[in-house]
């Protein structure tokens, strides 16, 4: 009986307490997360750019500024003297040639991965198998993993968000290579990008990385596990976000010096390494999201190969245009602490006797060689790429298993079938141009967190929230609803008049680069929890129906479980084209319940009345009663969650706060 009225009291107190739900608090955005977002969308249009970028890059950089030392691997004393003395055989490798500019004969020679015949593949492939398995150093920990675990903690954040990432991260790649005693090819993935659905590229095979869609369990890397005993999640082209394009290369290898193309620059600038680095890290998703776990994913090696191969081509052009590379490291107050040029390499828990600037010493290209990118009208002689209006692309899964389908010349075979439209350098990484194909992929996949908190695996801990979302239709899309002639369609907002004007409808942006609307008229909403006190994301997705002029639907998120601690977690919602909507909150006018703009940031406690739910299914009974005798759910008249309007103002939402 207790139980019984302790629960009414705390459900009516939860009505009547303005800006909370319940003990969900709406707090202010972190200072230095609201002054990264201004900055990347200065002078920029929502018309262009997908606000998701934007804040995908900036609480990918706040998460970096937040790591501490504790986040940072164990490592053994001796897992350190085994790294210590990769890069020993590097340094005394970088001697032999240290008067060349180029090697005449390495061993390091990388490829575009489908250029390769299938021993050399799985030469590559079988070492880090091995090292996979191999626990001679520590016992404790793979040697894979060993390795791996250089990419966390504060060693992470000095890897990133600066000059100093592009050094850093090529020696990491050198001392994987060193460990393989085996080129680590590279992956280009801008030939995925140019595919109509590149989640169909045959590099989700068996053949190459394995399957892309939740748990691996194919290719060389199937069925391996993570340092916490799970299978490494991948979310390909679920999630929401595009693969850059070969126009994102062009774009910086049109720049001179390397401060035009490393971080930080204000703007989402399509000259960013990092900007298109993230992207493919976020297109992949899954472990390959987060900075800490990454590197559980083998891909890791085959991307970073690929941007040191665009970094060597950049430092070529410069060489060519009279900047020497070695001295072209960015000085100056604006850049970020720990990437200064004078400061050591801290690969942690070692550091290593050399200076950021030295990282970009000659020395290191010349012990490395690159063939170079796949070229019409042969493609590298793969029977997994295909040349398309001059262009190599890559071949889906279908195709690839039956080759003699696909004719190499153009005229044969309607572009349309393969290949996305062309696009402008201007635009090229922000438009989000889409078509069926690709839309219907990202409609038929699921999403699979990793449930990862801290670098740990921990489903217990996670809690979940009920979430709003109010979509409403973007400008320009068009249903023949009605079977006639003039394909009239009744559901467009553009026809509207008073009515539209008193459910507030605006429909302001018409998008230089739509994406292409389904038939039925069905789309994905993402919500996604970023975590402001803790390290881990989380992200669902709702079905609505973008043919009417307003549609909306429920789905649930979770959030770390509030302890002694209480819970900051930063809430954004967007849809497929990763266009971002506004976050509102409910507050009291007299007798009434209306909302406002609010930060988005919210505070979770443990006290009670609790309005969050240990499980998804507690989450969904705390939504319905049941009425009608009992037979059928209704909506419990207490409700009130978070809410997120999708109603394409011209404006970015954080500029409204």
């Amino acid at each position: 009986m207790y139980n019984k009225k302790y629960y009414l009291f705390s459900a009516a107190l939860a009505v009547c307490l303005p800006f909370i739900f319940g003990l969900v608090q709406e707090k202010p955005t972190p200072r230095e997360l609201q002054e990264c977002f201004f900055f990347k969308s200065l002078n920029t249009s929502v018309a262009e750019v997908p606000g998701k970028l934007i804040e995908d890059f900036c609480l990918r950089k706040y998460s970096l500024s937040q790591f501490e030392g504790k986040t940072q691997k164990n490592i053994s004393v001796e897992g350190v003297r085994y790294l210590e003395s990769l890069f020993r055989q590097i340094d005394a490798e970088t001697q032999l040639t240290r008067k060349k500019r180029q090697a005449t004969a390495t061993w390091r020679v990388r490829s575009e991965i489908r250029t390769l015949s299938a021993t050399q593949r799985n030469r590559i492939f079988g070492c880090l198998n091995r090292l996979k398995r191999d626990y001679t150093i520590d016992r404790n920990t793979n040697t894979y993993d060993l390795i791996g675990s250089l990419h966390s903690g504060q060693s992470a954040q000095l890897m990133h968000n600066g000059p100093g990432f592009l050094g850093r991260h090529a020696l990491y790649v050198l001392a994987m290579e060193t460990a393989c005693r085996t080129p680590i090819p590279y992956w280009d993935f801008m030939m995925d990008g140019a595919l109509n659905n590149p989640t169909s590229s045959a590099i989700w095979s068996n053949t190459f990385f394995g399957n892309g869609n939740g748990a691996v369990r194919t290719g060389f890397c199937g069925n391996w596990v993570t340092p916490q005993n799970t299978p490494i999640i991948r979310n390909v082209g679920a999630g929401g976000v595009r693969l850059p394009r070969r126009d994102a290369l062009r774009a910086i290898l049109s720049r001179t010096t390397t401060r035009e193309i490393t971080e930080p620059l204000p703007t989402m600038s399509m000259f960013s390494i990092e900007v298109h680095h993230n992207a493919v890290h976020n297109y992949v998703d899954g472990h390959f999201s987060a900075l800490d776990t990454s590197t559980f994913d083998p891909v890791f090696w085959f991307l970073h190969s690929m941007f040191h191969y665009m970094w060597y081509m950049f430092k070529n052009n410069q060489r060519a245009r009279g900047v020497d590379p070695q001295r072209d490291y960015p000085r100056g107050p604006n850049v970020p602490q720990g990437h200064e040029y004078f400061q050591r390499v801290n690969f942690m828990p070692f550091v290593r006797p050399m200076t950021n600037l030295e990282t970009f010493a000659n020395r290191y290209d010349n012990i490395v060689r690159y063939t170079s990118l796949p070229r019409c009208p042969d493609c590298g002689g793969s029977q997994y790429l295909v040349c398309i209006q001059g262009e190599c692309i890559a071949r889906s899964v279908r195709t690839t298993r039956n080759p003699a389908r696909i004719s190499r010349r153009p005229g044969v075979l309607p572009v349309r079938q393969f290949v996305r439209g062309k696009r402008s350098t201007e635009t090229d990484n922000f438009s989000l141009t889409q078509n069926h194909a690709e839309l219907l992929s990202v409609l038929d996949r699921s999403y699979t967190n990793t449930l990862v908190i801290n670098g740990h695996y921990t489903p217990k801990d996670w809690v979940y929230l009920n979430v709003r979302v109010i979509y409403e239709r973007p400008k320009g899309n068009m249903f023949n609803s009605t079977g006639s002639v003039n394909g009239r369609d009744m559901y467009d907002p553009s026809s509207f008049h008073d009515g539209g004007k008193e459910i507030g409808i605006k429909n302001q942006v018409f998008y230089k680069q739509r994406c292409v609307p389904s038939g039925s008229g069905a789309t994905k909403i993402f919500v996604q929890s970023d975590g402001l006190n803790y390290h881990g994301k989380y992200k669902e997705y709702a079905i609505i129906d973008e043919r009417q002029a307003v549609s909306s639907a429920i789905l649930q998120v979770a959030v770390r479980k509030p302890s002694d601690e209480n819970t900051e977690t930063y809430l954004s919602a967007y849809d497929s084209c990763g266009r971002v909507c506004r976050p509102i909150c409910p507050m009291k006018e007299g007798s009434l319940l209306a909302y406002k703009a609010c930060s988005g940031s919210f505070k979770i406690t443990n006290e009670y009345p609790l309005m969050y739910s240990n499980s998804y299914e507690g989450a969904i009974s705390s939504l319905w009663h049941l009425s009608l005798d009992g037979k059928g759910p209704l909506f419990k008249s207490t409700f009130s969650p978070i809410t997120f309007v999708c109603d394409h103002q011209n404006v970015w939402p954080w500029s409204q706060k």
